[in-house]
């Protein structure tokens, strides 16, 4: 008995963080509305959409400021940037993420 009490007491916190961290994410996600329930899957979902929005931005801003001062950067930047075959696999469904992200230009959810 004592030993499923921890185990339960312990499940428990552990259910906690991940809902706690979950929350953190959440309010991290830009959505319309800002206060539209999402699921942890749509959380995740958008998560990725998101990072991937901000990596083509910051791709795109040193792209322009290349030419203008970093002469070469461009080649070390190419040689270094990860496989983009990698980037969507992170569970089985990454064909209609890869479709999804391409056609996504808000990060509205309906």
């Amino acid at each position: 008995i004592v030993r499923r009490i921890f185990t339960n007491s312990r499940e428990r916190w552990r259910q906690q963080n991940v809902n706690g961290a979950f929350a953190e994410l959440r309010h991290l996600i830009p959505t319309h509305p800002p206060d539209r329930k999402l699921t942890k899957n749509e959380i995740l979902r958008l998560a990725l959409r998101y990072i991937n929005f901000l990596d083509q931005l910051v791709t795109e801003q040193n792209l322009r400021v290349a030419p203008q001062g970093r002469a070469g950067s461009l080649e070390e930047e190419e040689t270094l940037s990860p496989n983009p075959s990698c980037e969507n696999s992170v569970d089985g469904d990454s064909d209609g993420l890869v479709e999804d992200q391409s056609q996504m230009q808000y990060f509205q959810y309906s």
